[in-house]
């Protein structure tokens, strides 16, 4: 399995060594877009035979980004890449396996139609090929959006003019850190135009586009962005910026003007392309994904290049990657040769715990190597009942181990469970060294599992439900788990020995709005905004919340006053004083 790795600030140098050499023009190679939009794709990379490969979320659907070949050193110092080399059938095999290993049929997205067709000779009738029209980049050379020569581009000199007629001392400054608040002002403004009516709550509708601005502005001397900015009597009125693609092609990230000044989108892209460094032949302007009216402004400017990027998607079903009777099998294996259980405990949580639609597994060679459950039980919380679930059976075959696969299944866990409305995840480590581990997974000792409060040889459910719904905080029970519970008991006949002393457990944050909104509700009087900014398992977890009066706000506007947490923390905060607790875990 291939080890992946978070992009960070920190890889800037080693990925733009295959990038900006390389003969790409592709917008999502921008150094500036992987970074600033990590917290919608969740984007990671490795470097597999001299390959930059990525891998990421489209939505819910494990994807991979076409392989970019490191470009070698030839005769007069400068780096190239050769053509054979732009497509390494070896590479697309190591990361179909990934995606296979990671429960996700193969996706590659931003394919070229070179590698389109070599991949279509090699996997005969494997996978589906289809263009994606949507996210083709619109790409331009430089002359032709400072000149806007010829007849086909009459109506954008007339737009400039115009503008030039209204606002004759119109100014073009450089984007310079000092000028990011009067640019969030203009984005704001932009987005209080653009709001849906019809939304319950607008002001909860986040912009995607605002966070990874927000993100490429908390960032921008790491990121290198260029930017320029309109001013009009002193007041700012558009801006811009973007960052290369390689040696002759420039990315332009984002564009914003107020739209009651007339003209102001020409002349902001005219003054950018004039004023960017002249070794940019090129200007990408990137997708229109699917918008009808971005599509004919764009088509307006009449594109140089329109660079098609292709979609490979596995044709068939996966049906041995997908028999349940086979994984069920194999993962019952990996639970015996990891925990050692007796037959009757494993026949009992196979038969009445388990369910495939709980189970995360890895699959190399066509067998499961790694596998969990995601148990879902509800949590009561100051008489809530809230989405939760525990973790169990985290094992991995021996042979397997210490090859990063324990911690990627963790990662899809997570993702998983955030997409199903979970809240919370719990667990509760077998050995002490554990602890350490899961708190690098982002859990924390903020959960017990304590002696049970009725003894469920001698009370029936009834009884035990009372008893546990007295509780503040709680895993709850259904009547089903307490049979099986019980079950259990009488498997162990004389060596059951009821659980006496208290065991640490640990609890994670899935989702962070939720429960920062269920510990508003209970907390009222609290006014604060909280930062997140360490999860990598979910990354839509990483922004500011604003609390006040009972209510939560998600946002990614920069806070100097936040009090920032990692995840662990967070569930540190939330449960402080809750005294949360578990029992009867079958464990």
């Amino acid at each position: 399995m291939i080890k992946f790795k978070d992009v960070t600030i920190d890889d800037k140098d080693l990925i733009q060594s295959f990038t900006l050499w390389g003969e790409r023009q592709n917008c999502d190679l921008s150094f500036a877009n992987l970074i600033s939009w990590r917290f919608l794709y969740n984007t990671q990379y490795a470097v597999v035979d001299d390959y930059l490969v990525f891998r990421f979320y489209t939505g819910r659907h494990l994807a991979y980004m076409m392989p970019v070949p490191r470009p070698r050193r030839i005769g007069d110092g400068t780096f190239r890449v050769e053509p054979c080399d732009e497509c390494s059938v070896n590479v697309i095999r190591a990361i179909r396996d990934d995606s296979i290993a990671m429960g996700h049929p193969f996706l590659m997205l931003g394919v070229c139609n070179y590698m389109r067709d070599i991949i279509e000779d090699t996997f005969k009738d494997t996978f589906d090929i289809k263009p994606d029209r949507d996210y083709s980049d619109y790409i331009y050379t430089r002359d032709k959006l400072v000149n806007l020569s010829g007849k086909k581009l009459q109506s954008k000199r007339n737009h400039i003019n115009k503008f030039k007629s209204l606002y004759p001392d119109y100014e073009y400054r450089e984007l310079t850190p000092e000028l990011i608040p009067q640019c969030l002002e203009i984005e704001r403004q932009w987005r209080l135009t653009s709001k849906d009516d019809s939304c319950d709550n607008p002001d909860e509708e986040l912009s995607e586009e605002l966070r990874s601005m927000t993100r490429a502005f908390n960032r921008w001397n790491e990121l290198g962005l260029i930017g320029g900015t309109i001013f009009v009597g002193g007041r700012m009125v558009a801006f811009t910026y973007g960052c290369p693609i390689n040696q002759n092609t420039f990315d332009v990230c984002v564009e914003k003007a107020d739209v009651s000044y007339e003209g102001a989108f020409s002349i902001i892209n005219q003054e950018f392309a004039r004023h960017i460094p002249e070794q940019y032949y090129y200007i990408n302007r990137e997708e229109d994904m699917g918008d009808e009216g971005l599509r004919r402004a764009k088509l307006s400017y009449r594109p140089d290049i329109l660079l098609e990027k292709n979609v490979i998607m596995e044709k068939h079903p996966l049906a041995d990657f997908e028999d349940q009777d086979r994984i069920l099998k194999e993962t019952m294996q990996i639970w015996r040769e990891t925990f050692n259980d007796p037959d009757e405990f494993v026949s009992l949580y196979f038969s009445r715990v388990y369910r495939s639609e709980y189970n995360v597994c890895c699959q190399l060679g066509g067998r499961v190597v790694a596998a969990l459950q995601t148990l879902p039980y509800p949590m009561l919380y100051h008489g809530w009942e809230v989405n939760t679930a525990y973790i169990s059976g985290v094992s991995v075959m021996a042979d397997y181990r210490r090859q990063d696969i324990g911690n990627n299944l963790m990662r899809q866990a997570h993702f998983r469970l955030y997409y199903k409305d979970v809240v919370f995840a719990s667990l509760i480590p077998a050995e002490e060294w554990l602890y350490d581990w899961y708190a690098k997974c982002g859990y924390a000792r903020v959960i017990t599992c304590t002696p049970p409060p009725a003894d469920p040889r001698t009370v029936d459910f009834a009884g035990f439900d009372a008893v546990q719904r007295s509780r503040r905080c709680v895993l709850l029970h259904d009547e089903d788990g307490f049979d099986v519970i019980r079950e259990d008991i009488r498997l162990a006949g004389d060596s059951y020995k009821p659980q006496q002393t208290d065991i640490p457990a640990m609890l994670r944050v899935v989702n962070a709005v939720k429960a920062l909104r269920l510990y508003a509700a209970v907390h009222p009087d609290v006014c604060m905004t909280i930062r997140v900014d360490d999860d990598g398992d979910i990354p839509m977890n990483n922004a500011y919340y604003v609390i006040n009066g009972g209510r939560v706000r998600q946002t990614d506007e920069p806070d100097s006053s936040a009090v920032k947490l990692t995840i662990a923390g967070l569930a540190g905060f939330i449960f402080k004083d809750e005294d949360a607790e578990m029992n009867l875990m079958l464990n």
